[in-house]
């Protein structure tokens, strides 16, 4: 702190400047003050410190595994505290169990996860100044000493920077799992206060342990779930997905030794061959392709699917997710495992099974207790450590473990939550180290996961030099672990594994789910579509793609409506491109005529259609197939009227089947020709009136002549001359 005297000095000195100035350049001089006179790891006090008002100290780094008490443990640490660093201390309190032992069990382990170390033993203490920490640059070295571990501790080591381990051998001896509590403690007041803390674990393995003994483990990360397609085909990747990629490539490039295995969706793989800016993350899979499963097309939930009576979609989309993975990454053969993300249903592995599906992984939620028997936590309070067969199936099982998935989420940050996995994995081997048979489990990330830099580098680098666990693909896993073979319980954990185990069949919601009905549809129009555009199988594909990438779980409804339209939406758009002839009036001067009809068409695909020309008062309608290739075609259109008059004719263009109209345009066909009906009408009436008017006049006559015959005399008085040969 700044003495009085330089305070009234600096005081003096800014009185020029005007009292308020003055004031606030006082104070500004004394946080800066302060602000020097505090300190921290790594870094000075950040801008936001004044949010922490007591201080934390976090986990930067740890050697994961203790095998000689000769070499250190080294903890890197990192504090920040408004405190000054003469006041605090860092205290690391390594616990036991009472009887002086390695923790005893997963129950216990997940117990201290969370800080509930009561019920423990202390065994011993290490503290450290703050200034020791921050002169060895933010780390702290600490030795482990005990009877089975190789090595001794160097001699210049003090004895209180030395955990020394008592090693019960009736409780199995050094070798396990031991919480270490690190606090930063505030020393000021001469009554020490804890300002922070976190706990992480010493995992002591004395002894070497052959790589057939060592616990097999498969951490798998599901990758692109998100729809990486738009409907028409063009790659819409998410970036979320590619940081995904990047991360797990570069995590995996830095740890070969520690292969991850990566659960990938055929859509996704397509967006990225099709993207070439992410060539070489496609070159990266195809390079690490032994470490990946080849899942359906699109992430669809089975059983939802079956449900909705979609089996045969099911099947599509393994089928088509096996093309995309043998053109993308040259797989040859599928892995035959599926990597249940969602609980599936008795149905819908069966259809798996149909599928080609043989070995699945499925979440803990999804397993049920055998009939006769009690709830499933009471039929197998342990680990699942080994795969299993399925009641009423021929597929293999195995269990995602959920309590190493809560590590990827946990509260800690990235390097003390990769510590604590590590830790739980080791927990489970020493569960039971002296099993006869090769046990394995596996750890399924959640989709909705980002991965960790941090995280994954801490994480691998540990499984990368562990000398009790052996990181393997999970295809790799179901090879070498074998089924288990206990029918019931141990009354100890035991290291046997369930031999069997049922499905418990999971209650879904119908909201937002795809329909039967709504594919149907799809499927139809696509069907009237390729009938058009026969030789775009490009199109055509996409469009087929776009109608599984509807069946995505979980995405929006108003989404997957726009994929299950897609192909009516491409006819709309192949029809706007279609144009005929502005209805127009065509004159015909006989009762039979033809007359040309220009189709212009701007689809870069020849466009297989009908011609139809009908109409009322025509005496003929005709149906045309024909070709529409890219720019103008013509075709000559014969008609014939049965009136001469005004005639509607109707022009449209169709799909093959005659159900689709693409265009269509109305002309007014104007006959002023005369029809051999009226001509014969005609002729009829006048030979009519003809025979009628000689018929009247011989009728006349004869009349006038019978008048004659009767009254000659009438006759001659007239003066008529008789006929002398009459």
């Amino acid at each position: 702190m700044p003495s009085a005297s330089w305070l009234s000095d600096a005081r003096s000195a800014l009185m020029p400047l005007g009292r308020l100035t003055a004031r606030a350049v006082l104070a500004l001089v004394v946080l800066v003050a302060l602000a020097l006179a505090t300190t921290s790891i790594g870094f000075s006090c950040p801008a936001g410190a004044q949010a922490l008002p007591k201080g934390a100290i976090t986990l930067t780094s740890q050697d994961p595994w203790v095998q000689s008490s000769s070499v250190p443990v080294r903890l890197g640490l990192s504090v920040r505290s408004p405190i000054p660093a003469k006041d605090l201390l860092v205290d690391l309190a390594l616990y036991t169990e009472p009887d002086q032992s390695a923790l005893a069990s997963r129950y216990e382990f997940d117990a201290t996860a969370t800080g509930q170390l009561a019920g423990l033993n202390q065994l011993a203490l290490i503290t450290f100044s703050l200034r020791s920490i921050t002169e060895a640059h933010g780390s702290a070295d600490i030795y482990v000493g005990g009877t089975e571990l190789s090595g001794r501790v160097p001699p210049k080591v003090p004895p209180n920077k030395v955990f020394e381990l008592p090693c019960p051998p009736r409780y199995g001896g050094c070798g396990g799992v031991y919480p270490l509590q690190v606090s930063l403690v505030d020393v000021l007041t001469g009554q020490p206060v804890t300002v922070d803390s976190f706990t992480t674990y010493l995992i002591v393995v004395p002894s070497k342990i052959a790589p057939q003994e060592r616990l097999r483990f498969s951490f798998v990360v599901p990758v692109g779930a998100p729809v990486a397609l738009a409907p028409a085909g063009r790659p819409t990747v998410s970036s979320e997905t590619i940081s995904r990629i990047e991360t797990i490539a570069h995590a995996e490039a830095s740890w070969p030794e520690a292969p991850l295995t990566v659960d990938v969706y055929g859509q996704s793989l397509l967006a990225l061959a099709r993207s070439p800016d992410h060539a070489k993350l496609v070159d990266t899979l195809a390079s690490e392709r032994g470490t990946i499963v080849d899942g359906p097309f699109s992430a669809v939930n089975p059983t939802r699917l079956i449900r909705a009576g979609l089996e045969d979609d099911l099947a599509n989309q393994f089928d088509r997710g096996n093309k995309v993975f043998a053109k993308v990454l040259h797989v040859s053969a599928s892995s035959r495992v599926y990597i249940a993300t969602s609980p599936i249903g008795v149905h819908g592995l069966e259809a798996l099974a149909a599928d080609g599906i043989s070995r699945i992984v499925v979440p803990e939620s999804n397993l049920q207790s055998l009939p006769s028997a009690g709830p499933a936590a009471m039929q197998w309070p342990y680990t699942l450590s080994a795969p299993f067969r399925i009641q009423g199936s021929t597929v293999k099982g195995l269990q995602a473990d959920p309590g190493l998935a809560a590590h990827l989420n946990g509260s800690g940050n990235s390097a003390l939550r990769a510590q604590q996995l590590l830790a739980d994995l080791a927990e489970l081997y020493f569960d039971s180290p002296d099993y006869q048979q090769p046990r394995g489990v596996a750890l399924v990330a959640p989709q909705s996961w980002a991965p960790d830099a941090g995280f994954l580098s801490a994480m691998l680098r540990g499984l990368a030099s562990s000398p009790i666990v052996t990181t393997v693909p999970i295809g790799r896993l179901f090879q070498t672990v074998p089924r288990g073979l206990c029918q019931q319980p141990p009354s100890v954990v035991t290291g046997c594994s369930a031999a069997v185990r049922s499905i418990l069949n999971p209650t879904l919601s119908a909201d937002g789910s795809i329909t039967s009905g709504q594919v149907q549809a799809a499927r139809g129009q696509l069907a009237e579509l390729s009938s058009i555009i026969a030789s775009d199988t490009a199109t055509i594909n996409n469009l087929d793609d776009a109608i599984l990438l509807a069946e995505t779980a979980g995405i929006d409804p108003s989404i997957r409506q726009g994929y299950l339209s897609a192909p009516l939406a491409m006819m709309d758009r192949l029809g706007s491109e279609l144009s005929l002839p502005p209805g127009r009036t065509v004159t015909v001067t006989s009762s039979s005529a033809r007359f040309p009809i220009a189709i212009t068409s701007g689809s870069r695909t020849p466009l297989q259609v009908i011609l139809a020309v009908s109409g009322a008062n025509l005496t003929s309608s005709t149906d045309m197939k024909v070709v529409l290739k890219r720019g103008t075609t013509s075709f000559i259109v014969r008609v014939g009227t049965r009136t001469s008059g005004d005639s509607n004719l109707q022009l449209q263009l169709l799909s093959p089947t005659g159900r689709l109209e693409l265009a269509h345009a109305q002309f007014t066909i104007r006959s002023t020709a005369i029809s051999g009906v009226a001509i014969a009408l005609t002729a009829g009436a006048g030979a009519f009136l003809l025979f009628w008017w000689f018929r009247s006049a011989s009728r006349r006559r004869r009349r006038h002549a019978a008048r004659r015959g009767r009254n000659p005399h009438h006759e001659l008085a007239s003066g008529a001359v008789p006929d002398p040969a009459s």
